[in-house]
């Protein structure tokens, strides 16, 4: 059995040109930007959040709606220090409680009056069990690492402005291909609730549900959103949840968004 003490913790550092109270909130309230993108449970993840409380969640939500959590927040301090769970099984899979998770910590500390010291460690990688020092070995490496190296770039690119303000990224078409499990009649009811749904949120633009001529299993939906953070918010919310359950209960999908290049029109 490995031994707790044989798995060192990795610890990585980065300064950012801003306040520890903005760096906290940029941390905080924009997991989906400095996240690495290949860490990913859920495919075309649309939204990443980190509830600001002890024994909240952080969570990814997929364009079809499905949620997985990555972990639990232990530690709270707005201004200092974020702990959380990190649930990552073998094969880099998610583990579903928190028994053999190990710890994220970051702490963050001035640096000047207006820059900061973020440190983030990966402690107690023994929890992972066997798993352990394959864990560390690709955690390892020097400093800022991945993660904070984007959220270096992330700093950067908001600074100063408040953390919602970010210009919006343009419109986007989100197409999910469904192939059905069940009766035609099942899904395209439960599809036009799913639709009626949506129309209700704000940035939503159109639905367009496509069935295919010689396979009347397909389906193709095009919806248009204003931009991608709507579409993200959307799927977010609690309400959507049933909404996608019951859609994977009656077909596959396999969602994609794209943004838009070049638009032709009659006359």
């Amino acid at each position: 059995m490995t031994e707790p003490t044989t798995v060192p913790d990795v610890r990585k550092t980065v300064t950012v040109d801003v306040p520890v109270e903005r760096a906290f909130a940029i941390f905080a309230e924009r997991p989906l930007e400095w996240f690495p993108e290949k860490h990913v449970f859920v495919k075309d993840r649309v939204s990443l959040t980190i509830e600001p409380r002890v024994g909240g969640r952080y969570y990814e939500v997929g364009a079809d709606g499905t949620e997985i959590a990555w972990g639990t927040v232990l530690e709270w301090e707005p201004g200092k220090r974020i702990v959380l769970t990190w649930r990552v099984g073998p094969g880099w899979q998610p583990i579903y409680d928190d028994e053999r998770a190990s710890f994220i910590e970051v702490d963050f500390e001035p640096a000047g009056p207006t820059s900061t010291l973020v440190a983030l460690t990966h402690s107690n990688l023994h929890r992972h069990g066997e798993i352990a020092r394959g864990i560390h070995a690709a955690l390892d490496g020097p400093s800022p690492g991945e993660t904070l190296a984007r959220f270096h770039q992330v700093v950067a690119r908001y600074g100063g402005a408040p953390v919602g303000s970010a210009a919006p990224a343009g419109p986007v078409t989100l197409v999910n291909r469904f192939t059905l499990t069940s009766s035609a009649e099942e899904f395209e009811a439960v599809f036009a609730s799913t639709s009626a749904f949506f129309a209700e949120q704000p940035g939503f633009l159109e639905h367009t549900l496509h069935r295919r001529i010689d396979d009347p299993a397909s389906y193709v939906n095009i919806a248009r959103w204003a931009d991608h953070a709507s579409l993200r918010a959307a799927v977010a919310r609690p309400e959507f949840a049933p909404h996608s359950a019951a859609l994977r209960a009656l077909a596959v999908s396999s969602p994609e968004i794209f943004s838009p290049l070049l638009r032709t029109v009659a006359g």
